[in-house]
């Protein structure tokens, strides 16, 4: 019988090209796309935004880096008062110098301080802006945000420091690139809808009203210093964000107060630390209370009060403080939104600040200015 076999035949299969414009179409394809972004640009220039760099943890970390580099230049961290606040123009004009700005929006500057405090060879002078409701947060975004820019400084990679650079040139043409209001996940949190009943949800944070540059010299917008309706806004922002929030599950108001109270100490106690610390290499750690003014200032007079807060932190530490209302110059200021000063009377209040500062810096010999 015979055999029967399989046959199988092999077909060479041809790509078939299109015949197009190649060029034609790469031509209207960056057309189109240029329309765009120039369409996007002028719609959120419209709306009141600017070129301006974003304060990224990668901008943070190019600053954190001279530390290593100049181990005795002076330092500022704090929150956004002290980036906003703090004319380091005026500060050079006066102590000859350039502090460098390490403060960021919104956070507990407990890990910038450690971080200092262990670097072997610092021996600078730290100024640290004081936010009492920050200051002793004992955790949630005001302390995971320092020890995110302290990782991204740790394990800054070389890729990352050329895209960085990259970043720095787009950022300074074009005002949609900003990474806090105009990502499309941002924007999406942004639509008015309404929360569902019992779930948590996150706080409004301000919308963009600074700008920085490659220094993180940071200030108000032009728009914030002069738009009443913007102010405003911010101003029902801070409310909630200054309230304390309410017990955790399962705990007494009491129980409550009593945790956080322990909170209080553990956090003055690692600053006292850390103070030492620096003191023993030879540098200074000074504390500066800037301005807030209107509701806002009620609310931390309520429920941050100066004898509980502030004084502790200087009667705990033994180091030197200004507190703005302790000072008839430091005074008077007005805060546009409640927490922050416009450019001008930033620089304003930091020449002010300045005679009461000297007094704190060491001339020659180990003497102080008296």
């Amino acid at each position: 019988m015979p055999s029967s076999t399989s046959s199988f035949k092999t077909y060479e299969l041809e790509r078939i090209i299109p015949k197009q414009h190649w060029v034609a179409l790469a031509v209207l394809t960056l057309i189109f796309t240029s329309i765009l972004t120039l369409g996007w640009e002028i719609y959120v220039r419209s709306m009141g935004y600017a070129p301006t760099l974003n304060d990224s943890a990668d901008l943070w970390a190019s600053r954190r880096a001279i530390v290593d580099e100049e181990p005795g230049r002076t330092v500022l961290i704090g929150s956004s008062r002290m980036l906003f606040d703090f004319d380091m123009d005026v500060y050079e004009e006066q102590f000859g110098n350039r502090p460098l700005q390490l403060a960021t929006v919104g956070t507990n500057p407990g890990p910038y301080l450690e971080d200092l405090a262990n670097h072997p060879g610092y021996s600078g002078t730290v100024i640290v802006g004081v936010v009492p409701g920050l200051f002793f947060a004992p955790g949630g975004p005001p302390m995971k945000s320092p020890i995110n820019h302290l990782k991204r400084f740790r394990e800054w990679s070389p890729t990352q420091k050329f895209s960085h650079q990259v970043s720095l040139i787009i950022e300074k043409w074009f005002a949609f690139i900003n990474e806090g209001d105009l990502t499309l996940n941002q924007l999406l949190l942004n639509l008015k809808l309404p929360n569902r009943e019992k779930v948590k949800t996150k706080p409004n944070l301000p919308p963009y009203f600074n700008e920085v540059d490659v220094e993180r010299q940071g200030g108000m917008t032009e728009i914030a210093a002069n738009s009443l309706d913007l102010q405003k806004r911010i101003q029902q922002i801070w409310i909630p964000l200054f309230t304390p929030p309410p017990p955790e599950k399962g705990k007494s108001a009491e129980e409550a107060k009593a945790d956080f109270g322990k909170a209080v100490e553990i956090i003055l106690g690692k600053t006292k630390v850390h103070v030492d610390k620096i003191r023993k290499k030879g540098g200074k750690v000074i504390f500066l209370r800037l301005p807030s003014t209107g509701q806002l200032r009620e609310m931390e007079n309520t429920f941050t009060p100066r004898q509980h807060f502030w004084d502790r932190i200087l009667e705990t530490t033994g180091a030197p403080g200004i507190h703005f209302e302790d000072h008839v110059e430091l005074k008077g200021f007005d805060c546009p939104e409640w927490s922050h000063l416009n450019r001008k009377d930033a620089s304003e209040f930091t020449k002010r600040l300045m005679p009461i500062l000297t007094k704190h810096f060491p001339l020659t010999g180990g003497e102080t200015i008296p």
